[in-house]
């Protein structure tokens, strides 16, 4: 006969359980850019899985050399605190106030597990990718922004059309990317150039 759960493992299952109840809302929170074939909004957990998948497949284009599993984890983690939050949009962020912090709305969800070695690591790559003090939250930082761009040249340059959006407004808000990846940056730069010719971006 098996041995039944003991009751702090059984705490700690339903601790665990708790959390990925709380982050699956991140499947039901839209981004203002569509996916990549036109059909509709893009969910945070869509964009953080295909974000972990990019890095996978991109690392190799970093400036710096980066540990590629800990990249990956950084990515599905942080836009963990959407959950609570919503999405804001890029080009309202300076702009758009919030009652509660992104470091407070993180804590909140983390904290059926807030006494795990999990919690701790989860809590320290979001502080490391908001930071950007690292060589894979440099990486990270560039790519999260290349991503949206890529999605807006891939669907005609939806939301760069839909919120005003200029090439001039885009090269400026991501020339970060160019830390990330010279390569990607080469590459933005190229896909908002023949963006503009066609009219997709201001």
């Amino acid at each position: 006969m098996k041995e039944s759960l003991g009751s702090n493992k059984k705490d700690d299952l339903q601790g665990a359980l708790k959390f990925l109840e709380n982050i699956d809302a991140l499947k039901s929170t839209y981004r203002k850019c569509l996916t990549m074939n036109g059909d509709r909004e893009e969910s945070t957990a869509e964009h953080s899985f295909s974000f972990a998948m990019a890095v996978f497949c991109l690392s190799r284009f970093s400036k710096s050399e980066i540990d590629v599993t800990k990249a990956i984890k950084m990515a599905l983690c942080h836009d963990l605190a959407e959950a609570l939050l919503g999405d804001t949009f890029h080009y309202d962020k300076e702009s758009t106030e919030s009652e509660m912090s992104e470091a407070d709305a993180l804590k909140k969800i983390l904290m059926p597990i807030s006494d795990t070695e999990v919690a701790q690591e989860i809590f320290e790559l979001w502080e490391e990718f908001e930071h950007g003090d690292s060589h894979e939250a440099v990486f990270l930082r560039g790519i999260d922004r290349f991503l949206p761009m890529y999605h807006n040249y891939k669907t005609k340059g939806h939301s760069w059309l839909k919120y005003g959006i200029t090439k001039e407004m885009a090269l400026q808000k991501n020339s970060h990317i160019a830390d990330s990846s010279d390569v990607v940056w080469s590459f933005t730069k190229e896909m908002l150039e023949e963006s503009k010719r066609k009219g997709w971006i201001g």
